[in-house]
């Protein structure tokens, strides 16, 4: 800390500047005291002597003794601070002077000439005054002269610059002695507190400036004050976090998830769990100057929605969850489930992102192997339905058709129900033939996509009394084998609920193929469908929500407008990631 910034000269300089201020105060009082006391002292002393000379004056100018009036005159003047004295006759000449030069001339051709007008009016009341002017003092008396009975006057002029010099020396003096007197005492506080403040607010901040959570707290600074009792409670705050961080990091160090703490600022460094090496496979310390180190694992298409989660939460968003890909160096995939969320202030203020990353890897083969056992089981069905239902109720329909030749023959009325019956059963079967080709759809692999999709509005069209138009913009497609199979019962599963519960009055399906990514849109005009259902436990949405993060798809819902009454339901398939998985490269 900056000297002049501390407590200890703060405190030290304003008292010392108050103090200064007083003595100033206190100096100009005593200054001001002391010259008027010394004014008035003057003009009781000019007022007495210039009573006793006009008095002498009168007495012996009468008896026309001169040197005696020159002899009291000089003893006037034996005062240092009278600068001349004049004594006047009637008509205004010097009968005596404290300078001998100015006896017979006139009062105009002195330098006292200025106090004429003085002179009038105390001539004119006969009654003596003295005048305090700003450096000077003047006592003008008159008397009584001879017998002629002529007005006499005696002029005495004092110089006050001696008086108020002395009384500014007296309040310097005064000063100075009480500037020493607080000086002395600013530099005995300073060491004071310097000893009992500075020093040990000083080894206050070290102690917490030390405070680090893998070892003990320092001992604290010693005494029976108030800072003795922060350094207590700093003591017992740092054990109490350091307990804290402890269990913290146990809890971390032993989870299988990843856990991270990305700080707001740039210059606080993250954290992750011992986790994030198993799982992510980098080096931790890594992100201490790479901050974006772990983005470098993940799979090219996922990176993106991560950044946006990651600015959203820093924008003070709610929390969010996603599933992402992590490439590891052999070529493997590994599926992470990666909740974050942001941590705020009292005020608001996101501080940092924080987040887990669980590894669901083994929930997603498990899922996918569910799916490959639904779908074989789907096709063994399938494969009965054709190959045992299917041939039955041919046979069935063969014998009524010989059942219905026969009762012709013999002209029964009977015949008309077995021409009924034979039709039920042409029914029958060509319904049971759709199912089964509906549960194995031999159409994928012998000729693609396109043609699967062309039997299932065919089936849709047949079974459920909706016609249903299937529009594919490309008749060759390189989706095949298991992603063919899963974009072929999502788009199974969103016709036959539109087909069973929107009541629709036309369906539509249709699929095109671009760049980067294929899109699957199933519209009709009955019910719109309610995407809140798409979080029930719907065993047919559950397992469309399966192949769509085995196919790394989106699906949206778009509900009915007022000009244009249909609702659709539009699925996203990255080309992207129906390919192998990519290979994990390091980058510089």
């Amino acid at each position: 800390m900056r000297p002049f910034r501390s407590l200890q000269f703060k405190i030290s300089a304003g008292l010392f500047l108050v103090g200064v201020l007083l003595i100033t105060l206190s100096a100009l009082r005593v200054h001001q005291r002391s010259v008027q006391s010394r004014r008035a002292s003057m003009r009781d002393m000019a007022f007495a002597e210039g009573s006793r000379l006009s008095g002498m004056s009168q007495h012996l100018l009468r008896r026309r003794v001169s040197r005696a009036a020159d002899l009291e005159l000089s003893y006037a003047s034996t005062n240092p601070d009278l600068r001349l004295g004049l004594i006047l006759d009637g008509d205004d000449v010097v009968r005596h002077a404290t300078h001998q030069q100015l006896r017979g001339l006139t009062l105009k051709e002195t330098s006292l000439d200025e106090y004429a007008p003085f002179v009038m009016n105390v001539r004119s009341n006969m009654e003596g005054r003295v005048y305090d002017q700003k450096d000077r003092m003047v006592a003008i008396f008159p008397f009584w002269e001879g017998l002629a009975r002529g007005k006499g006057c005696v002029i005495l002029e004092y110089d006050l610059m001696r008086p108020i010099q002395a009384a500014s020396a007296v309040a310097l003096h005064a000063s100075l002695a009480q500037a020493l007197a607080l000086s002395g005492g600013c530099l005995a506080l300073w060491l004071m507190l310097k000893l009992v403040v500075t020093q040990r607010v000083a080894a206050l901040v070290t102690q917490v400036r030390g405070m680090d959570l893998e070892v003990d707290p320092s001992p604290g600074i010693g005494g029976h004050d108030e800072l003795t009792q922060v350094s207590a409670a700093v003591r017992t705050t740092h054990e109490r976090l350091r307990h804290s961080e402890q269990r913290l990091s146990q809890i971390a160090t032993n989870m299988r998830d990843v856990f991270w703490l990305a700080p707001a600022e740039k210059n606080l460094k993250p954290y992750v769990n011992e986790a994030y090496t198993r799982v992510f496979e980098r080096e931790a310390p890594r992100l201490l100057t790479h901050r974006w180190d772990w983005l470098r694992s993940l799979v090219h298409d996922d990176r993106r929605r991560c950044l946006e989660i990651l600015r959203s939460l820093r924008d003070g968003g709610e929390a969010q969850e996603i599933e992402v890909r992590v490439a590891s160096p052999d070529g493997s995939l590994r599926w992470l489930r990666c909740r974050g969320f942001a941590v705020t202030s009292s005020d608001g203020h996101t501080q940092s992102v924080a987040g887990i990353a669980m590894d669901v890897s083994d929930r997603k083969n498990l899922e996918r192997r569910l799916l490959d056992t639904a779908e074989k089981e789907r096709r063994r069905i399938g494969m009965d339905l054709h190959d045992d239902l299917c041939q039955r109720l041919a046979a069935a329909l063969m014998k009524t058709g010989v059942l219905q030749s026969a009762l012709a023959k013999a002209g029964s009325s009977q015949g008309t129900l077995a021409t009924e019956l034979a039709g039920d059963l042409s029914d029958a079967t060509g319904i049971a033939r759709g199912f089964a080709r509906g549960l194995a759809p031999v159409g994928i692999e012998a000729l693609g996509l396109p043609a699967a999709l062309s039997d299932l509005g065919d089936f849709i069209t047949r079974g459920f009394k909706v016609p249903c138009r299937v529009e594919c913009s490309a008749s060759d497609t390189s989706i095949t084998g298991e992603p063919a199979t899963h974009i072929f019962r999502v788009a199974q599963e969103l016709a036959t609920n539109a087909a069973k519960h929107a009541r629709p009055s036309w369906i539509e399906i249709s699929f095109e193929v671009g760049r980067t990514e294929a899109r699957l849109v199933i519209t009709h005009d009955g019910t719109p469908y309610r995407q809140e259902s798409t979080h029930q436990s719907g065993m047919g949405m559950h397992l469309v929500r399966q192949r769509l993060d085995a196919l790394g798809a989106s699906l949206t819902f778009h509900a009915a407008a007022e000009d244009e009454p249909v609702t659709a339901v539009e699925c996203l398939i990255p080309l992207s990631h129906q390919v192998e998985p990519p290979t994990y490269h390091e980058h510089a």
